[in-house]
């Protein structure tokens, strides 16, 4: 229409403005553009009339997210981040513990302010039941009442404006606290995703910003709920207590007496929990950062044989955190048995006193002074049992804000770069003669710059770049290269001037930030489209177009979690492919080419930065870091660190005298000589999209009706005799809590004089029914909880460390880790509650029934049509609940991973991406909202309709008395009336509790259904027990190897090989051609189709592959597996085997002991030389304290210090097992490709010294294979080049490597 209107009146053109206008606000208008409450009236908002419709489609039908409705305006997550974040900018200072309270609360003024009127309704209706109880006892006691038929009447009407207002106004209160609760969230999510943002990035993650975003958060969510409850609960017990004098005279101070001492139990539960708290929640944050590292570098730790270590480590840590919780659960206990105290000896202690009073004066309790009595102190006593349990949770919630606000009021990244006037950054002349600008000004200039760390890396820094040109950065591992393109990008303080001309700089990190998505997605950044020439010319600059060719899906192939279905050269060629179609004017390169092979590197180099190449067309700067001198010649400028400063600067033709003095810095200026083949590669089929649960139907259908094998799937987790033992609690804290009603009945019925039996049963069912609840809370808090917790988090994690490679590739981190976080706090904290709650109710709801039965006959005819009602409405509630609950649990995956992939911030900042990244948060925080607050309201609609059940069964009781008032005592209607008062409560409570314990089975259907379709790498074929001195010589022999990522997509083919001890195979190829994946198959990370794999004449397909992982091979990965939340001596020693003494040797050869033993050392602190010295440890360290520290407490460690500490990880393990009479193989990925020459020559040195000369075969593959001409034995050694997950061609000699002759292996 829309579309007809602009044709129509193109020449009318002030009209069709007009109308275009108003037809274009009608549709954006329209109901499927707006939240329901946005378009129904509202009686329907009122009784939730608008989720009818939505509730029926969940019963008949799937529900998936594109059912789901808008949320409202009012609730938009993007109109609450921009709001805090403005007032948190305007907030006082110096903050107070108030700061972060004060701002939200600002932010949420209105919404919070809202709820009072539906609150104060509550309160009314609420305490004008036992106002209606007494006059309905007195109209039947007085049968000769003046007009007694209208005073019937108007009672009959008060009971429908009480009961129903009573439904309404409860609706109504929730519904708006649920809004608040949202907005809450919406608000704290919104202020620390804004903080990863702009905080300083670092090398690690410590999980503290994703533990602050799940389990601090949900704490606070309710705070404006504590809050509002706080002070109605204060005033309902004042209203109580007025009533209550009324009744019973000067014996109403008693209650008040029994919450003041109940109340010294919660001033000594605040004085201890909040603390308690936060190292509960700290302890949580460990373990969830663990697991996070552990999920991000699951190919490493498989390689290396590392699963059941850091597994371990992992559950020790949770051990920690459950010894911690327990601390928390006890308090909880002894509160809870406090604050139930009063609840229970309340109305006994109460009615004892005044009947002892009574009876002194010859008078006896009379009915209606009981009944009200006891319904006017279920009032007290309720609301005074609320106010202190709030207390502990508001304690907690308060520990979350200053948890919260310590994060947010760490240091932000301070931006000190300077931008070059307009006037001098704007491009000048081009002279085509020379090629060049003419009298070009500076695009990066450097004057007097140091860097600020303690302790300074660099300093003195002085040069500039004009526009087009070429920077290369070269020097010794440890030399502060990366951090120069650190202060460009303005990530670390620094003093002196740096100056750009423009801040949106196109970065390529040592470890690129590959976020999830496709090829595509990648390449493009956050832009959804570009231009598609330009797209395809940077795909093939990039050598990228033979590998997408391959690709089944071509550029929608998904990339994994961090690139994890690609190769290293790949992931590089992708972030060098990003940077270039960004066309940023500053490209920042840091040693972007180290794994990939010669021939691909030299083709991309001169695609990108050759005399025709694309960076050149145009015109951006690049600054190169790179530890070879190969591409110097190239270069307009050179800086060469070392010291903590730039020793040499200027030209190639400027330095190239110079040369020799520096040298020694360097690799020589070399060409790798690698054969490559054009031809595309056939192992592309490997990468596999990701798996989403909702399309298995199977999965789907248990979504939507439930699985009822779910329960004892969990009861495995719980020990019999706490379920027994919680059980037998429930049942007798509901059937003596019931009781008292019907003995008060009893008590007060004519001819009843016995007044001290009832005194004392009345005192004996109080104190049993508090043992009772007690004991519940003890048997689920205490043993249930920690029980279940423990062993469903084994299971759990050992389903994941047990997944094959496959899995994480396939499975998003964020979905995984929300596994780990958000379905272990269910298991912990709603399950084992709900389970207990549950049996309560149900226990509490046969009682309740039987005596209300007793008490009024008629309603014996109500019970089928309110059992058929509930049944119904039950049954259709809980099948879109549940799917609610799993939709909304899979929307918070997104979320977890929108935080993990906001935490490489300095990729994302570097290319002015933080909208688009905050606008993607924005998206799956509402995404995840959507859900939840179709499920809150759905909960508020169940409320309502068991409400109003409630009110008509209430209103039909007092119309039975009224009308047969003959037939009924007044103690059976105030016995009927007071159970109604609680019944209503208890039937929502089951439904709840119900609802709670499905929703939490969540958790367990999750844990299930990942068990049952995760399938294990370990084979039941793998039980083959090698003997204990194997290997003893470490000959390895391949026999036809066909190995596969997935079935059916090969990754090796017709692999043949043959090592003997103590030989070195050099293995050779280009990006993509199968090294990798060779070595992955030696360790069994990918599985062979058909061959044989054999070491020491073992075939490896029979072992167990823990022990060819720890046993058979010593591996050192490309991607260096350092876990920075973990101890140096944990880094180098996993198994806790080897005396510190051999981690001081393995860490001084390689040249970081130094760095790791001197505090004050420069974290630039060259570390070329590895030779041993025996003075390397001062008298006065304390080794043990050294090696106990944690890797994120010493100085950042370049990529090069990363490589050098595996490398030592891989000594001590080879020394380990060579004591034990062992001789494993030696793996080696690109060991070298981060470090210097020297470094390089050194590693190698040890490599021979070490591992080759004590009779160890070395399996290495390398990319700079022209340094191990001078490590390679002619004769001995292999060098094997492979192509396409073949093995292409086999030589002894390095130096004849693309030359003639090659030797063919037979």
């Amino acid at each position: 229409m829309l579309m007809y209107l602009e044709m129509r009146y193109t020449r009318r053109s002030s009209d069709a403005v007009v109308l275009y206008t108003i037809v274009s606000a009608i549709a954006l208008d329209a109901p499927e553009n707006r939240s329901p409450g946005e378009y129904h009236g509202v009686l329907s908002r009122v009784f939730f009339a608008w989720i009818n419709s939505l509730l029926l489609k969940g019963y008949r039908t799937i529900l998936t997210n594109d059912d789901i409705p808008t949320l409202d305006r009012n609730l938009s997550p993007k109109t609450m981040r921009r709001v805090i974040l403005q007032l948190w900018s305007q907030r006082d200072k110096p903050e107070t513990k108030r700061t972060l309270p004060l701002a939200l609360f600002r932010c949420l003024k209105r919404p919070f302010f809202d709820v009072i009127l539906p609150r104060l309704f509550l309160t009314v209706f609420r305490y004008s039941q036992p106002a209606l109880i007494g006059r309905s006892i007195q109209h039947i006691m007085n049968p000769s009442i003046k007009d007694r038929e209208l005073q019937g009447y108007w009672i009959i009407v008060s009971a429908l404006v009480i009961y129903f207002g009573l439904a309404i106004s409860t609706a109504l209160y929730q519904h708006r606290l649920n809004r608040l609760k949202l907005l809450t969230k919406s608000a704290l999510i919104g202020l620390i995703h804004a903080k990863i943002i702009d905080s300083p990035s670092v090398s690690y993650d410590d999980g503290e910003a994703t533990t602050l975003m799940s389990t601090d958060t949900d704490g606070l969510e309710g705070v404006g709920e504590m809050f509002h409850e706080t002070w109605a609960q204060i005033m309902e017990v004042s209203i109580g207590i007025v009533l209550l004098s009324r009744e019973i005279g000067w014996v109403w101070p008693l209650p008040l007496i029994l919450i003041f001492l109940c109340s010294r139990v919660s001033r000594y539960v605040a004085k201890h929990l909040k603390t308690r708290q936060r190292a509960w929640n700290e302890m949580t944050q460990q373990r969830v950062s663990a697991i996070s590292s552990l999920l991000g570098s699951m190919k490493a730790i498989k390689m290396l044989g590392l699963e059941s270590a850091i597994a371990a480590q992992v559950q020790r840590a949770r051990e920690t955190e459950l010894l911690v919780a327990s601390k928390v659960r006890w308090m909880t206990v002894y509160y809870n048995a406090s604050a139930n105290a009063l609840g229970i000896f309340s109305p006994a202690l109460t009615l004892v006193l005044y009947t002892i009073v009574v009876s002194a004066k010859g008078k006896s309790l009379d009915t209606e002074t009981a009944f009200t009595t006891m319904a006017v102190l279920s009032m007290i006593t309720h609301p005074a049992n609320m106010v202190m349990t709030i207390v502990p949770k508001a304690i907690a919630a308060f520990a979350g804000f200053e948890r919260i606000q310590r994060y947010l009021l760490k240091p932000v990244l301070r931006d000190r770069r300077r931008l070059l006037p307009r006037s001098t950054s704007i491009s000048v002349a081009w002279d085509p003669s020379s090629g060049h600008l003419t009298n070009p000004a500076p695009v990066i200039e450097f004057r007097n710059v140091s860097i600020d760390t303690k302790p300074a890396v660099l300093a003195n820094l002085n040069f500039s770049l004009g526009p087009g040109s070429l920077c290369m950065v070269s020097g010794p591992v440890g030399g502060g290269k990366s951090l120069l393109l650190h202060a460009i990008l303005g990530e670390v303080a620094f003093t002196g001037v740096i100056s750009l001309a423009n801040k949106r700089i196109a970065y390529c990190a040592q470890k690129p930030w590959i976020p999830s998505g496709s090829v595509r997605d990648v390449i493009l950044g956050v832009t959804s489209h570009g231009d598609t020439l330009w797209y395809q010319e940077v795909l093939a600059a990039c050598c990228l177009t033979r590998d997408l060719a391959a690709l089944r899906e071509g550029d929608d192939t998904e990339v994994g979690n961090g690139g994890s279905n690609l190769s290293g050269g790949q992931r590089q060629r992708l972030a060098i492919a990003r940077a270039l179609f960004s066309r940023c004017d500053i490209i920042l390169l840091d040693d972007s080419f180290s794994a990939l092979d010669g021939t691909t590197k030299n083709k991309i180099f001169e695609n990108l930065l050759g005399p025709d190449g694309l960076v050149k067309r145009l015109r951006s700067t690049v600054i190169f870091t790179c530890n070879s001198s190969e591409f110097f010649y190239a270069a307009d400028h050179i800086l060469i660190l070392s010291d903590g400063c730039i020793i040499k600067q200027g030209s190639w033709k400027d330095l190239q005298s110079e040369f020799t003095s520096f040298a020694r810095l360097l690799p020589e200026s070399r060409k790798d000589h690698e054969m490559d083949d054009p031809q595309s590669s056939n192992v592309a089929d490997r990468f596999t999209s990701r798996i989403q649960a909702c399309d298995d139907a199977e999965i789907d259908l248990a979504r939507q009706t439930g699985d009822s094998t779910l329960y004892m799937y969990y009861y495995q987790f719980v020990r019999l005799i706490n379920l027994l033992f919680v059980t037998a609690c429930t049942a007798s804290y509901s059937v003596f809590n019931t009781i008292p009603q019907y003995w008060l009945k009893i008590w007060t019925d004519p001819g009843a004089n016995n007044t001290t039996l009832f005194v004392t049963g009345l005192l004996a069912i109080s104190f049993i029914s508090w043992m009772s609840t007690s004991g519940t809370m003890w048997a689920t808090v205490i043993r249930l909880a920690p029980q279940s917790g423990r062993q469903i988090h084994q299971r759990l994690l050992g389903i994941v460390v047990s997944a094959p490679l496959s899995f994480f590739s396939s499975t998003e981190n964020g979905s995984i880790l929300n596994r780990f976080s958000q379905d272990i706090q269910l298991v912990d904290k709603q399950l084992p509650s709900a389970l207990a709650n549950l049996s309560n109710q149900v226990f509490k709801l046969f009682a309740q029934a039987a005596l209300l039965l007793v008490a009024q006959k008629w309603l014996v005819v109500s019970l089928p049509v309110c059992s058929v009602i509930i049944y119904a409405v039950q049954k259709v509630y809980l099948r879109t609940s549940r799917q609610l609950r799993f939709l909304e649990l899979e929307s918070k995956a997104a979320v977890f991973s929108s935080f993990l992939e906001s935490e490489r911030n300095e990729t994302i900042r570097s290319f002015d991406w933080r909208r688009e990244v905050v606008r993607k948060n924005v998206a799956c925080v509402s995404n995840a909202q959507r859900p939840e607050f179709l499920l809150l309201s759905l909960q508020r609609w169940l409320n309502l309709v068991f409400d109003l059940v409630a009110a008509i069964l209430a209103v039909s009781v007092i119309a039975l008395a009224v009308a047969w008032h003959g037939s009924t005592s007044s103690g059976q209607i105030g016995l009927a009336l007071n159970i109604l008062l609680v019944t209503n409560t208890t039937l929502l409570r089951l439904v709840e509790s119900w609802t709670t314990l499905e929703v939490s089975l969540g958790a367990i259907s999750r844990l299930k259904m990942l068990e049952e379709g995760t399938p294990s790498e370990h084979f039941p074929t793998e039980t083959l027990s090698p003997p204990e001195n194997w290997p003893l010589k470490g000959q390895v022999r391949l026999t036809r190897i066909n190995a596969y990522y997935n079935p059916g997509a090969l990754a090796l083919s017709e692999v043949e090989l043959h090592i003997v001890s103590g030989q070195k195979i050099v293995i050779c190829g280009r990006t993509g051609s199968g090294k990798s994946s060779l070595l992955l198959t030696l360790l069994r990370v990918l599985d062979i189709e058909s061959g044989k794999m054999e070491v020491d004449g073992v075939d490896l397909a029979r072992i167990p592959r823990h022990l060819v992982r720890e046993r058979c091979f010593v591996t050192v990965t490309q991607d260096p597996l350092i876990l920075y939340d973990q101890s140096l001596r944990f880094n180098l020693d996993p198994g806790n085997s080897s005396s510190d003494e051999l981690l001081v040797e393995a860490l001084t050869k390689i040249g970081l002991w130094s760095l790791f033993s001197q505090r004050s050392e420069p974290e630039g602190e060259n570390t070329a030389s590895l030779q041993y010295h025996s003075d390397a440890e001062d008298d006065d360290l304390d080794i043990s304290t050294t090696l106990a520290r944690k890797i994120s407490n010493f100085p950042i460690l370049s990529s090069g210090q990363c490589q050098l500490l595996a490398v030592a990880r891989a000594y001590v393990k080879v020394k380990a097992l060579r004591v034990d009479g062992l001789r494993p193989v030696i793996l080696l990925d690109e060991v070298t490709s981060s470090v210097d020459y020297a470094t390089e020559s050194a590693i190698h040195d040890i490599i021979d010294r070490e591992f080759t000369s004590q009779g160890h075969s070395v399996i290495m593959i390398a990319h700079r294979v022209a340094i191990l001409a001078g490590h390679t034995q002619p004769g001995r050694d292999l060098v094997v080049q492979m192509q396409d997950g073949r093995i292409d061609h086999v030589t002894t000699d390095l130096s004849a490597l693309g030359q003639p002759g090659i030797i063919k292996q037979e």
